[in-house]
């Protein structure tokens, strides 16, 4: 299947990377508020570098499994 290189709204284009990035983003927040709901986010000593390790793995999982940029 072919994918576009670009996304369009209108007459603007994106790079998919955006997407990429802000539904990462999306998801990352909604993990890191189960990891406080659950209390989890107690066990992990540096929580800003613990986010950003979470955001890249869902940045390289929707970038390999969704859209490809």
């Amino acid at each position: 299947m072919k994918m576009p290189h670009e996304l369009a709204i209108g007459d603007v284009y994106y790079s998919p990377l955006l997407l990429v990035i802000v539904l990462s983003l999306i998801a990352t927040w909604v993990t890191v508020a189960l990891l406080n709901k659950t209390r989890l986010s107690r066990l992990i000593a540096f929580p800003s570098i613990s986010f950003i390790a979470i955001m890249l793995l869902y940045v390289v999982g929707i970038d390999h499994f969704f859209i490809q940029f």
